[in-house]
């Protein structure tokens, strides 16, 4: 992978970061966006302290800033190996209750983002490329008071197999990960205790789902170990089932 340019939304903090910091150490140009976060933006990039590291700033639900994006791509490093959709936000309510805007905003962050960054990373990915899209466990086993997120994680499922169909013509695979509960920042914010530990006890191998188990599987399925795995779908669950 050494030398490979891979371009990860969302991926300044979480389960993002984590693929940045494994790409980074297997030598590739990385380069990552986020929406509205600037101390995580920086806070990654004092951490990493890369010249292979490049930040910007993107709302992937906003297509006239990733068309931006992928133009100062393209003009820097020429074209795109690989594609890590990754960002995402959650907004919790029941069915009954939510607000359309509310629903409509994840929908467009979680799933019409990751659509718009694969309707125009297609120019400038190599031949042979890849692009995995992180999605959630949410999208196999729906939860109440999550209906917007899972919709949007069941919906990029099914996109990524779609993906895998239409890119084959340049040999560019596409598959993608539903990490189970992962503690993050983000993740904990949408979930009560008592429902936490609940999920420890309903998970075979007795932990939690860690940034890196979902980094880890990333790098394989992006890398040429993976060359033959496209359209698929893989839960890391910890033995859920």
């Amino acid at each position: 992978m050494n030398n490979k340019i891979a371009l990860v939304t969302g991926g300044t903090s979480g389960i993002g970061k984590e693929i940045v910091i494994e790409l980074l150490s297997k030598g590739c140009k990385v380069i990552t966006c986020y929406s509205n976060n600037e101390e995580n933006a920086q806070k990654l990039k004092q951490e990493m302290d890369s010249e292979n590291l490049l930040i910007f700033k993107c709302d992937v639900s906003d297509e006239k800033q990733v068309i931006n994006m992928m133009q100062i791509i393209k003009e820097k490093f020429g074209s795109l190996d690989y594609l890590i959709n990754n960002a995402g936000t959650f907004i919790d309510n029941l069915i009954k209750d939510f607000d359309i805007e509310d629903f409509k905003n994840v929908l467009n962050i979680n799933l019409l983002g990751k659509v718009i960054c694969t309707k125009h990373v297609y120019p400038i990915m190599n031949y042979g490329g890849s692009i995995v899209n992180i999605s959630s466990h949410l999208g196999i086993v729906p939860c109440t008071e999550s209906p917007a997120y899972c919709a949007a994680a069941a919906g990029i499922i099914n996109f990524t197999k779609a993906t895998a169909l239409e890119f084959s013509d340049k040999k560019i695979r596409a598959n993608s990960i539903c990490p189970a509960f992962t503690p993050t920042p983000l993740s904990l914010r949408g979930w009560k205790q008592e429902e936490i530990e609940q999920k420890l006890k309903e998970t075979p191998l007795g932990r939690f789902a860690t940034p890196e188990d979902t980094a880890k599987l990333c790098l394989f399925l992006l890398s040429d170990d993976s060359n033959f795995i496209t359209g698929e779908n893989i839960w890391i669950n910890g033995g859920r089932l």
